[in-house]
C-alpha cells in the first residue's frame, strides 16, 4: 500500500489511455475537471466496462513490492481483470491522489487528504515497478464466473465520479483494506484463513518491518507516531500491508456448497528485482545523531575545563529540538491522523526549547533561566529512567538525543554563561 499515492506517468499514451489512467488529477480547473470525468465515464464505458465478463476471465490479486520512497515503503496492491476474449487487461488500485488539490499540503499533513480509487491498463502499470524495480507478484482467484463478474461490476461501481473518493486511514482504510474488504464481499464471507501462525504485534511493530529506522524519513515517521500505534492488531488488521494480505490470502481457503477449496488456484512472480540495498551512510540519523553526541561531550567537557560557555551551542540545540518538537506538537494535537495522538515522545520534546535558545541570545536573560534549564535536566532524567516502562516503544535514537540536551541543561550553571 503506497502511502496514499500510487504516481502514474502518462506520458507516450494515446487519447484513451491517458483517459483511462490518472486522468482526474491533470486538470486545475473545476468546470474541465468534471468534463473530464464524464468524458472519461464514457470512453471507458465504450471500452467494455458495460460488457460482461466472458467465462474465461481470470480476477487476480498484484502485491508489489515496498520501494525507496516513503510513499512506497509499504508496498502497494491492486487488482487485475484479464479478459482475453474481450482485449480486457486491466487494474483497478485504490490509494491515488492529486497534488493540485486545494490546500493539498495543510490537508496532507493533517491527515485529511482525500483518495480514489484508479485504473489503468496492465501494461502502464507493470510499466512503473519494472521502472522502479519493485517486484510484483500475481495471485489467481479462484472465483466462479458468477464472483468474477460481481467482483467487476463492484470495482467499476467504485469508480464512478460519484463513488471514487474516499478519506484514506493508512492503517484501516487503505489500498490493502479495500482489496480484501471487496475480496471478502464478493464470496459473502465464506473465507477461512489459516490463523495458526498469527503474531501478537503492534502497529508500531508491523511498521519497524518496513520503515528503515536508519533513514531521515524513517526516524521522522517512527517519532511522530503515538501511542495508539502500540496496539496489538488483530489477524485482519495486520492485512493493511500489502505483503501481509497476498500471505493470507494465497494460504486461505473459500468453502461452496461444504466443500473445502484454496482460494489462488496459483502464484507467479512477474517482476522479480533485486532487494534493495540499506547500506549505511555517513549522512544517516545514527552516523549524525552518535557524532553530535560525542561533539556535545567534547565540548562540554572542554568548557569544564576553560571555565567558559559556548551559548552558541545551547542556542543550536535548543533551537533544532523545539523546531522538531513544534513538528509533533502538529501531528499530535492539530493533525486528524488518530495514530499520532498521545505522542510520549513530547515529554522530551517542548517546542518552549525555540524560545529558551531566542532568550539565551540576549546575556541579560540568561540567569533568568536557570529554572528552565532545572526543569528540562529533572524531566530529561525522570524519562530516560522510566523509558523501559512507558506504554509507547520509542525510537533508539531517542536516548542520544536526550543525554544531548542533558549534557547542556544539566551543566548550564557549572561555566561563566555570561561569556
Amino acid at each position: 500500500m503506497d502511502i496514499g499515492v500510487s504516481f502514474v506517468n502518462t506520458a507516450d499514451k494515446d487519447p484513451i489511455e491517458r483517459f483511462f489512467s490518472f486522468h482526474v488529477f491533470t486538470s486545475r480547473n473545476n468546470r474541465m475537471r468534471k468534463i473530464f470525468l464524464i468524458l472519461t465515464f464514457i470512453l471507458l464505458s465504450i471500452k467494455g466496462f458495460s460488457q460482461p465478463l466472458s467465462p474465461s476471465a481470470r480476477v487476480s490479486l498484484l502485491i508489489c513490492a515496498p520501494g525507496d520512497e516513503i510513499y512506497s515503503f509499504f508496498g502497494h496492491a491492486a487488482i487485475r481483470v484479464n479478459d482475453t476474449l474481450s482485449g480486457r487487461d486491466i487494474v483497478f488500485h485504490y490509494g491515488a491522489f492529486s497534488f493540485e488539490t486545494p490546500n493539498f499540503i495543510w490537508r496532507f499533513a493533517r491527515g485529511e487528504t482525500d483518495y480514489e480509487i484508479a485504473v489503468q491498463r496492465m501494461s502502464s502499470f507493470m510499466k512503473e515497478f519494472y521502472d522502479d524495480k519493485r517486484s510484483v507478484t500475481e495471485y489467481i482467484l479462484d472465483f466462479t464466473p458468477g464472483e468474477k463478474q460481481f467482483l467487476f461490476d463492484s470495482l467499476v461501481e467504485n469508480y464512478k465520479p460519484e463513488n471514487r473518493v474516499y478519506r484514506y486511514n493508512h492503517f484501516l482504510d487503505n489500498c490493502a483494506t479495500r482489496l480484501r474488504d471487496q475480496i471478502e464481499k464478493t464470496v459473502k464471507g465464506q473465507i477461512l484463513y489459516d490463523t495458526s501462525g498469527d503474531e501478537p504485534l503492534t502497529f508500531r511493530n508491523l511498521i519497524d518491518r518496513y520503515v528503515e529506522g536508519n533513514s531521515w524519513s524513517g526516524l521522522g515517521i517512527k517519532l511522530a507516531l503515538g501511542y495508539p500505534t502500540d496496539r496489538l492488531t488483530t489477524f485482519s488488521e495486520k492485512m493493511f500491508l500489502p505483503d501481509y494480505l497476498g500471505k493470507d490470502i494465497s494460504a486461505a481457503v473459500i468453502t461452496r456448497d461444504g466443500h473445502p477449496s484454496p482460494l489462488i488456484i496459483s502464484t507467479s512472480t512477474i517482476i522479480q528485482a533485486p532487494f534493495p540495498d540499506h547500506s549505511l551512510l555517513f549522512t544517516s540519523p545514527a552516523v549524525v545523531v552518535l557524532f553530535f553526541f560525542l561533539l556535545t561531550a567534547s565540548l562540554t567537557l572542554w568548557e569544564r575545563k576553560k571555565n567558559r560557555r559556548l551559548v552558541w551551542l545551547d542556542v543550536s540545540i535548543l533551537a533544532i529540538f523545539g523546531i522538531s518538537a513544534m513538528i509533533l506538537y502538529f501531528t499530535t494535537f492539530i493533525s486528524v491522523m488518530t495514530w499520532t495522538k498521545w505522542n510520549l515522545n513530547l515529554i522530551w520534546a517542548w517546542p518552549t526549547h525555540l524560545l529558551a535558545a531566542v532568550l539565551l541570545l540576549f546575556p541579560s536573560m540568561r540567569p533568568k533561566l536557570t529554572w528552565y534549564m532545572q526543569l528540562t535536566t529533572f524531566t530529561m532524567l525522570l524519562f530516560l529512567l522510566t523509558l523501559l516502562f512507558l506504554p509507547q516503544t520509542f525510537h533508539w535514537l531517542v536516548v542520544p538525543l536526550c543525554l544531548i540536551l542533558l549534557m547542556r541543561t544539566g551543566t548550564f550553571m557549572k561555566t561563566n554563561i555570561h561569556l
